[in-house]
């Protein structure tokens, strides 16, 4: 059943997630962060379906039932390519730009294979879609988590373009590692109120996420550098590292 905590949560979740597409648009940045507004769109549609099949169908209905797994798989689609834009941003200068979207559209239909080739081996073709959702959902999120470790890893090497594009990557990293840690749990602990006490965790993390974004469209400039230069030879490095180093010799 929904709770009265869950309908805050998600009443405020699509709050932020419209206030963050405000924001583009009154800043004139919607193009430029065409996917990341898209996938706020879809979370808005995907809670508030929801809730509408909720009210008249009811928590156990069909409807409801193939509205949430259609309407996630189709939320996590969106969500990889919200990844693959900030990949494509991040490796516009390089020389491996023409790999990027190959090389993630391998990773995606490899998904989607390997989901739907474990299902079929386990389960009977009544509860396939269910289980195929589940699964491909599973694996899209795990797939997200080390995708945007890679990102990460990037913007070590490649140095990132801005402050906004850290926080806007912090963010989809917070959100898709709560997912994944959240899986990993409830097939460890294999527990009803572990489980309950787990699913509370994926909404928290999307509103962090949301408004971690808010506070970045509105505070943070588009063109502000990711790393402050320092003066001589430690202009060369990010801040941080410089900081540690000096740590250390003391």
């Amino acid at each position: 059943m929904v709770s009265t905590y869950d309908l805050i949560v998600a009443g405020l979740s699509v709050l932020l997630s419209l206030a963050v597409v405000g924001v583009c648009l009154y800043r004139r940045s919607s193009r430029r962060y065409f996917f990341l507004n898209f996938y706020l769109i879809a979370s808005v549609v995907f809670t508030l379906g929801l809730y509408y099949l909720y009210r008249t169908e009811g928590y156990g209905s069909l409807a409801y039932y193939y509205f949430y797994f259609g309407a996630d798989a189709v939320q996590n689609i969106v969500g990889y390519l919200l990844i693959a834009s900030f990949f494509d941003q991040m490796f516009r200068p390089s020389l491996f730009r023409p790999y990027v979207r190959p090389t993630l559209a391998f990773f995606f239909f490899g998904v989607v294979g390997v989901s739907a080739i474990f299902v079929s081996r386990h389960v009977s073709q009544d509860y396939f879609y269910s289980r195929f959702a589940n699964e491909f959902q599973q694996n899209m999120f795990f797939v997200g988590v080390l995708l945007t470790f890679l990102l990460w890893v990037s913007m070590s090497y490649l140095r990132a373009e801005s402050r906004r594009f850290v926080l806007l990557v912090s963010g989809l990293g917070i959100y898709f590692s709560a997912h994944a840690v959240n899986y990993a749990l409830q097939f460890l602990l294999k527990s009803d109120a572990a489980t309950a006490l787990l699913t509370k965790v994926p909404p928290i993390a999307y509103t962090v996420m949301v408004s971690l974004w808010l506070y970045t469209f509105l505070r943070v400039p588009e063109g502000e550098p990711a790393y402050v230069p320092q003066e001589g030879t430690a202009a060369e490095k990010p801040a941080y590292v410089v900081a540690s180093a000096g740590r250390g010799r003391h």
